[in-house]
């Protein structure tokens, strides 16, 4: 079989990032090593895209393998090492390393499948640990010959390191508004006691067979073109090479925002430091609050957005990665596609973005102040904030911009409460009603350029009417 030979700087450009990181990691080249030359073939190769966070996993535990390092080769290690957690870190709340070594996984049998199909070694992360597995893929016959570790041990070559269940599960709210102004023991209770008839809810959603459109009824409206329209939109969100992540609200944040009256700026979303009570509080309810903080919840809207994405013909069940707003890394909106859902409020991550946009959400604690969506520049007969003058009115947002190096596409999803986000994602999901958009926006070359959509429904119990579009903004230039 062919041999590929490594680029001469990747190993060496990757393991530069310890500099940055907060405890020095050392990763060693292994130059002769046949294990650690198909381990920088992978880590330089299309399939693991431009992560370097990926390509610096993979590196490390190639590495702690060959060196027979392996009590290093843990969840708890790996995410202080690689992903620049603090020691003593609490896995069961935050899984960055389950969830990168499940995208992992997905990269290097993508990568057998296209860029090293002539490899003669096969390189795998067997699932419950994370230490790497090697095979001669030329033997025909027989078991797979493990390489084992440089050293002689009495270890096994890759014996897995059990990978702990997480003790939360993804849990569900509904409009995080109403549920603020209750208690909230009550509050958490009700909640809970949704995320069964969710999970059946999104099993049997998942197993619908593909369609379009997605929303029955629509068929009478929609036209050949508007739906070519929308098929274009969502190849180029989802992308067949590439990863887009989708990234659901944490609505217990916004419970917590609310409750506390504290809100939470991005920097103190990455660090932490928003579920820390002040030095000066001894109120030993508010900390309790601020636990809100560390939970996982998301709304039904959000999960239904998601399961119906899913569904849809140009999305490539292996190219979405569902990923939770506090797992999110900078570095997937720097070189990645990502769908983010929610407001400032419920998705920090949103305020990477404020600034290219016209239409941007403020929130203000105070009543006597209003909040809603500030309209920066208003156009003859707009207004100069969308706000919420009653509960049965609400607003939706929708945005396609750029990601923060221009090298791929963020879509925003969200409204000023849950029944503004399931109007955005209902317009959103609609090839009649985006096709005027989506039209304006793309260039004689197909090339799509960046939009915002403003979205108005009359809310009922928390659910929204029949969308319609109230301003729009494409920037052409």
């Amino acid at each position: 079989m062919r041999t590929l030979q490594p680029p001469t700087n990747t190993a060496a450009d990757i393991a530069m990032l310890g500099s940055r990181n907060r405890v020095e990691v050392e990763i060693q080249t292994h130059d002769d090593d046949p294990r650690w030359q198909l381990a920088c073939r992978i880590a330089a190769s299309g399939s693991l895209g431009r992560s370097r966070l990926l390509s610096r996993f993979l590196l490390f535990i190639v590495d702690r393998h060959i060196r027979n390092r392996t009590d290093e080769v843990t969840e708890q290690q790996i995410g202080i090492l690689v992903f620049d957690r603090k020691a003593g870190y609490d896995s069961n709340e935050d899984n960055i390393v389950r969830s990168y070594a499940r995208n992992l996984r997905r990269r290097i049998d993508d990568y057998y499948a296209k860029e090293g199909k002539d490899e003669s070694l096969r390189l795998d992360i067997p699932r419950g640990g994370y230490l790497p597995y090697f095979t001669d893929r030329s033997l025909q016959e027989g078991e797979p010959q493990a390489l084992a570790p440089a050293e002689d041990t009495d270890l096994p070559a890759a014996l897995p390191e059990a990978e702990p269940l997480p003790q939360e599960n993804l849990q569900v709210s509904h409009d995080p508004s109403d549920v603020a102004s209750q208690p909230v023991r009550s509050s958490l209770l009700w909640v809970l006691g949704t995320v069964a008839a969710l999970c059946l809810g999104l099993i049997v959603g998942l197993a619908i067979p593909r369609r379009r459109p997605l929303f029955p009824g629509k068929d009478s409206v929609t036209t050949s073109s508007a739906s070519a329209e929308s098929a274009s939109f969502w190849r180029q969100v989802f992308p067949s090479n590439e990863e887009t992540y989708v990234v659901p609200s944490d609505d217990g944040l916004v419970i917590m925002q609310r409750l506390t009256e504290r809100p939470v700026p991005l920097a103190s979303y990455i660090n932490g430091d928003y579920r820390k009570p002040k030095q000066s509080s001894d109120n030993t309810a508010d900390a309790e609050l601020l636990k809100l903080g560390a939970r996982r919840y998301t709304s039904v809207v959000d999960l239904d957005f998601v399961s119906h994405l899913s569904q849809l013909e140009e999305v490539s069940a292996a190219r979405m990665v569902v990923r939770y707003a506090r797992d999110l890394r900078m570095d997937d909106l720097r070189t990645g596609n990502a769908v983010l859902i929610g407001s400032i409020e419920s998705n920090p991550w949103i305020q990477l973005f404020a600034s290219q946009m016209n239409f941007r959400q403020v929130i203000n604690t105070d009543p006597s102040k209003p909040s809603g969506l500030l309209n920066t520049h208003p156009q003859p007969g707009e207004r100069e904030l969308y706000g919420t003058p009653g509960k049965d009115h609400t607003y939706g947002l929708i945005a396609f911009m750029p990601n923060l190096t221009s090298t791929g596409h963020v879509l925003i999803v969200g409204g000023l409460n849950t029944a503004g986000t399931q109007a955005a994602t209902t317009f959103l999901l609609t090839p009649a009603l985006m096709a005027s958009a989506l039209a304006q926006a793309r260039d004689a070359n197909g090339h799509l350029h960046s939009f915002e959509l403003l979205i108005e429904a009359n809310s009922f119990a928390a659910n929204a009417s029949a969308p319609q579009l109230v301003a729009e903004r494409i920037y052409k230039s």
